[in-house]
């Protein structure tokens, strides 16, 4: 029987070799065999069984499947030492509060636009970073919030989205290409 990497799980190369299940937030770390053998799993053909236990732990944590799942994943290079994993990505100072604790200050109109968003995005991704925190200000008031929405899903991070909440309303949740909304109630 052949298996597949899922989609939700990507070969990360930090000081270690690793595994990330992306809707879990959960890093393995593995040895040299097993990530040779964990690559060979993202390849078209897939890999062929080389240890009963080691597969079923795979297949229960979601890492592999037995469904063929072949998608472009980012390149495999070794991460900087000490690796980034956790990005946060301020894509507007916009905001619709005034809150005291914000160290913005006055809400401005300075956005990243979508290709640097992309760019940075494709740049965190090839260092083997893990996760990245989308805010601002408020990032659902970036003018072209729907567009690097529709990226989100290229990208084999774990995204988060950091809002106030005021904006989320049940037509537009389920729309979101994230993988976990943190609402700041301070």
């Amino acid at each position: 029987m052949s298996y597949y990497l899922t989609r939700r799980a990507v070969l990360k190369w930090l000081e270690t070799p690793s595994i990330y299940q992306i809707s879990k937030d959960e890093l393995y770390e593995l040895d040299q065999e097993s990530f040779r053998f964990l690559k060979n799993c993202s390849s078209e053909g897939g890999c062929l069984s080389r240890d009963g236990a080691f597969i079923d732990y795979c297949l229960e944590e979601g890492l592999l499947t037995t469904g063929k799942t072949v998608v472009a994943r980012p390149p495999l290079d070794q991460a900087p030492e000490p690796s980034l994993r956790y990005l946060e990505l301020q894509i507007t100072d916009a905001c619709n509060l005034r809150c005291k604790h914000c160290y913005i200050g006055d809400a401005g109109d300075k956005e990243l636009s979508p290709a640097q968003v992309k760019n940075i995005l494709r740049e965190f991704e090839r260092m083997q970073g893990l996760r990245v925190m989308i805010t601002g200000g408020e990032p659902l008031l970036h003018g072209k919030f729907d567009e690097i929405n529709e990226m989100l899903p290229d990208f084999f991070l774990r995204k988060v989205l950091f809002t106030n909440g005021l904006l989320l309303k049940k037509d537009n949740v389920g729309a979101l290409a994230v993988d976990e909304i943190q609402v700041s109630i301070d």
